[in-house]
């Protein structure tokens, strides 16, 4: 991804493969963290059950998330523009995928707790700085249009995906896999 400002599209109005990688990238971040979101609901039954977790305490494995998420977004965004955008999505990746291994690895409810709450925070280094690098990477409002509508399709993919996913891998393989399943 890089960060330089200019038209999306050659002389000869082709996109270059460098900006369709871009893209595929930020969508792929943007399908990660929404597919997270709902994969782990799906999964909760199987969490209170294995931890012996009490059901006042089950809802701060999706609210830890969300919490941190919502908290520290305008904090994202504001390090992306002092870091630089593709090093904040960067850096909030590892912390994402770091803490989803640590969620899928977690022996207690704390642990799990603990870790959806640094995935939050890597989603709030990711999910601004991704939609400013689609605004800057493609300066033609046509295909800048193009990318934030496959941007929003993700969304919507990712809540879908993420509920059926949830199911298969909590039925086949346990709950532990709907975190693992941001590590590859």
């Amino acid at each position: 991804m890089t960060e330089v400002v200019g038209t999306a599209a050659g002389k000869s109005g082709k996109t270059s493969p460098a900006l369709v990688a871009s893209l595929f990238t930020v969508a792929t971040a943007q399908l990660m963290l929404v597919l997270d979101d709902s994969v782990v609901n799906v999964a909760l039954p199987s969490i209170q059950r294995e931890l012996d977790v009490r059901a006042v305490h089950l809802s701060w494995v999706v609210n830890a998330y969300i919490l941190a998420f919502g908290a520290l977004l305008m904090l994202g965004g504001r390090i992306g523009d002092l870091w630089g955008r593709c090093r904040t999505v960067q850096v909030g990746l590892i912390v994402f995928v770091v803490a989803s291994l640590a969620g899928g690895l977690g022996q207690t409810a704390g642990m799990l707790i603990g870790a959806r709450g640094l995935q939050g925070l890597g989603a709030a280094l990711i999910a601004p700085n991704v939609l400013a690098l689609i605004t800057t990477t493609f300066a033609e409002r046509k295909l800048r249009d193009t990318a934030l509508s496959l941007y929003g399709a993700m969304s919507g993919l990712g809540v879908v995906i993420g509920l059926l996913v949830g199911g298969v891998l909590t039925g086949t393989l346990g709950w532990r896999w709907v975190f693992f399943i941001n590590n590859p």
